[in-house]
């Protein structure tokens, strides 16, 4: 077995000679250029550009992805289980889908428990990838859930679903876990995050922490479960570019999970949308992945139920807000963005008054 590099970074031509990825001919040389800045929260990401000897073809780049270097982020990822879930995912189903463009996979390489690893993926050369700090407009959001939608139908209720032992249910103990780390942040977040969200959000996110548990099984026994890509955020998909002009490809599968799509529409609408903007679109927003559903064949999960559980999963993603609130962005721009992925969904959740749902838990 080849050795994987500790660095996407440190990839070079005779590793990939050595590895000899699917399509990639002999290359005689390698550039690396950093991609991740304020970007790769989680992992490192790089851009490979190949130079071939005589006679060999491949693309021209690739895209490499690895573990962070932060140490902090890497020991989060091996507990939650987040870099196994995107290795099985390029392993066992990207190649097998049609209702949603994805990255090819030309290699997959994982060292013995999971790190180092490394992914070489295809790059959408010359595609537009959606600014997050500033927000998306609607149209972005309607062909991004347009997208999320084609992957919820897909899974909805299925066999195929249920066959993926790599994917975690919602209610799995690793997650559950995780209200021990709540409890434990949850005054460091009132001390800094606090003055920055709406007061009656913030109270009903110290009101789900001691009941963070039950909410995870209360999802299981709601039923409608499916492929979540569960970090629907603007910045994980493309548009246009090499895969075609009217394409929108979804990238990275770390915290996929098996929970319900209206997740997705949650985390979408508040994390990548300025709240002026979100409110002014939102229910054109949700009526119009609804009716994407359906057309999709998901016929027996009405508007109501997906509005529902849109106001659950706010209340979710503020607790996890709380969660990962000591995460470090890696520079200026990654700590601009971890405060707006903190904040935004506090308040949708203020306008949705979703602490209202805690009497169903």
């Amino acid at each position: 077995m080849v050795a994987v590099p500790a660095r996407a970074s440190e990839i070079d031509a005779a590793w990939l000679n050595e590895v000899d990825a699917e399509g990639v001919g002999r290359v005689a040389e390698v550039r690396v250029d950093d991609l991740g800045t304020g970007v790769g929260i989680l992992g490192e990401i790089v851009r490979l550009t190949l130079t071939y000897e005589p006679g060999e073809t491949g693309p021209a780049t690739l895209i490499a992805k690895g573990a962070s270097p932060s140490e902090e982020s890497v020991g989060l990822c091996l507990a939650m289980g987040f870099y196994d879930r995107e290795i099985s995912f390029y392993r066992q189903l990207a190649s097998d889908l049609d209702r949603v463009r994805v990255p090819k996979p030309y290699h997959v390489g994982a060292a013995e428990g999971t790190v180092p690893f490394v992914l070489l993926l295809e790059d959408i050369s010359g595609a537009r990838c959606p600014d997050q700090i500033a927000g998306i407009d609607a149209e972005d959001a309607r062909r991004i859930l347009e997208t999320a939608a084609g992957l919820h139908a897909t899974f909805w209720e299925s066999p195929a679903l249920h066959a993926l032992d790599w994917l975690p249910p919602m209610n799995n103990p690793m997650y559950a876990a995780s209200q021990a780390l709540a409890e434990m942040r949850w005054d460091g977040f009132v001390e800094v995050w606090g003055p920055r969200v709406p007061p009656k959000a913030l109270a009903a996110a110290g009101e789900v922490i001691p009941r963070y548990s039950r909410l995870l099984e209360w999802w299981d026994e709601q039923g409608n479960q499916t492929f979540a890509h569960t970090d629907c955020r603007a910045e994980n998909y493309l548009f246009g570019g090499s895969a075609g002009d009217d394409t929108v490809t979804m990238v990275d599968f770390q915290l996929s999970t098996r929970h319900v799509g209206a997740w997705d529409v949650a985390n979408l609408l508040g994390g990548s949308m300025t709240a002026e903007v979100r409110r002014s679109v939102e229910d054109d927003l949700v009526t119009g992945y609804h009716s994407t559903l359906v057309e999709l064949g998901v016929t027996d999960y009405s508007l109501d139920q997906l509005w529902r559980d849109i106001r659950m999963s706010w209340l979710q993603q503020i607790f996890s807000s709380v969660v990962v609130s000591d995460l470090e962005g890696g520079n200026e721009r990654g700590d601009d963005l971890m405060a707006e992925l903190l904040t935004r969904p506090f308040l949708a959740a203020d306008d949705h008054d979703a602490g209202a749902l805690i009497a169903e838990l």
